[in-house]
């Protein structure tokens, strides 16, 4: 059970209740600052233009809703039921739920003007598991309109959940001044982004021990590593690293060069640089996680007579979009030094052993076709890279003239996160291999950490003749998107 407050909300406990079904609740404080908010919205609202509220949306902004005019009631309903519309793939439950999470986190922050029963049904909707069906294409990074109008025709009944029925507890109505106010949020490309920071988080730790067992199988120069180095560093997450790694190959034995290959040697920059851009993401997330950007943004007291609305551009996910652009060029910068460590693993002038350290030299591919499989996940990485920053459209009749598309960004980041993962499981598997080989004992490392990892790869099927190496691959990826690295059962062959 996870309280929502609108003040905090941890990424990694959002990422655990969002995959692990954990239920939640609202603070009483939240709901009394909604049901204030709400308040002093109805009391703006009397004295003055409300966009959404008392107007149309969009290009429509310049429509008044005239109360008690025919239409006006429903106005809500049928803006929720058009922008409802998606398309393409429909998305995974723990990006669902996240979403979910976050809009109410968002909600509680008190800000919207929404009618807390909203908050209270999207809690009922979480509790019990029945997530609406969200599909790929909608949003454009100004706001996921179409995913919150569908969660919204969800809550009241009029579409089913994204397993075929229906909301245990529906929404009776939705009134119009509720309408806007629910779908006026980044909820879904935010979901994405948290749930994609948390993965490439324990993704980089193990990245890390892995790049640490090619090092001491290639017999690396830890100078690269020493604590000059690290105090000579432009940066405080590269002095970080090089102290990390260190610890990491402490002990492993003497370097076979004066100098390594840069795939070994700028570790801790390239890390490093990975480790910086997830720190600033993670900074982003957390303030719009408790973040109130519902456009018009609701202020005051109707009490005291300090009400009222500002009209914004806060739903422009500007500086997300930059974010994510960012830390995919450091990811893919990160690629092709992985890729030239995998190749390395396969000469036999930095292992000592066998070409693709296979059985013999008369002919066995050993781990040949896993060079190519890396490469093809690291193509996706590297098209992926793309700024989506650099993107704009015009759209609504010229009423909206840009937009962020990091919604765009954030679904690359999903589809970098997967290629990511093959890609260490790959050297996983080649630098576990090489290890066995030249048979170093875990028992050897120094560091408790390396040795958990290497425990790991030890647990990948010994038989070095010629296989499908398919489980190998899938075993390894499976264990590097674990945090805390936890050995896999072997398989057998």
């Amino acid at each position: 059970m996870i309280e929502i407050d609108g003040r905090r909300l941890d990424l990694a406990v959002l990422a655990a209740a969002a995959a692990g079904g954990s239920q939640v609740r609202l603070a009483p404080s939240a709901l009394e600052r909604m049901a204030a908010s709400q308040r002093s919205a109805q009391a703006t609202a009397r004295t003055r233009p409300v966009y959404g509220r008392s107007t149309g949306v969009g290009a429509n902004r310049s429509v008044s809703l005239e109360q008690g005019v025919a239409g006006a009631d429903s106005h809500g309903l049928n803006l929720l039921r058009s922008h409802a519309v998606d398309a393409g793939r429909p998305l995974d439950r723990e990006t669902v739920r996240a979403m979910l999470i976050i809009r109410l986190s968002q909600l509680a922050a008190g800000s919207s003007g929404i009618n807390p029963t909203v908050a209270e049904a999207l809690v009922a909707m979480i509790d019990a598991d029945a997530l609406p069906e969200v599909r790929e294409f909608g949003g454009i990074g100004t706001a996921d309109l179409p995913a919150l109008s569908g969660t919204a025709l969800t809550l009241l009944g009029e579409r089913p959940t994204m397993d075929g029925q229906k909301v245990p507890a529906t929404l009776d109505e939705w009134a119009t001044e509720d309408a806007l106010p629910f779908i006026s949020s980044n909820a879904l490309t935010i979901a994405q982004a948290v749930v994609a920071h948390q993965k490439l988080s324990t993704l980089l730790e193990n990245l890390t021990s892995i790049s640490a067992l090619s090092f001491i199988a290639m017999s690396g120069n830890a100078e690269a590593f020493s604590p000059e180095v690290g105090r000579a560093a432009d940066s405080p997450a590269v002095t970080g690293m090089a102290e990390l790694l260190r610890g990491l190959v402490d002990g492993s034995g003497d370097p076979a060069r004066i100098q390594d290959p840069y795939c070994l040697r700028t570790l801790p920059q390239v890390l490093g640089s990975i480790v910086e851009e997830l720190d600033a993401l993670k900074l982003l997330l957390q303030r719009l996680l408790v973040a109130g950007n519902e456009n018009p943004l609701v202020f005051g007291a109707a009490e005291d007579g300090s009400n009222g609305v500002a009209h914004h551009g806060l739903f422009q996910m500007t500086n997300l979009a930059r974010r994510v652009d960012t830390l995919q060029l450091a990811l893919s910068s990160a690629c092709a030094t992985i890729l030239r460590r995998i190749s390395l693993l396969c000469d036999p002038t930095y292992t000592g052993l066998n070409r693709f350290l296979a059985a013999d030299n008369a002919g066995q591919s050993g781990v040949m076709m896993l060079e190519y499989v890396a490469a093809a996940a690291v193509g996706r990485i590297r098209a992926n890279v793309q700024p989506v920053s650099l993107q704009t459209a015009v759209l609504s009749l010229g009423a909206e003239e840009d937009a962020s598309f990091a919604s765009v960004g954030t679904s690359a980041l999903d589809s970098t996160v997967r290629a990511l993962a093959t890609v260490i499981g790959v050297e996983l598997v080649c630098a576990a291999r090489a290890l066995r080989l030249q048979g170093r004992k875990s028992e050897e490392f120094r560091s408790v950490r390396l040795r958990t990892v290497f425990d790991a790869g030890l647990s990948l099927p010994a038989d070095v003749q010629d296989r499908d190496l398919r489980e190998d691959v899938d075993t390894a990826t499976g264990m590097a998107l674990l945090p805390g690295f936890r050995a896999q059962p072997p398989t057998q062959h």
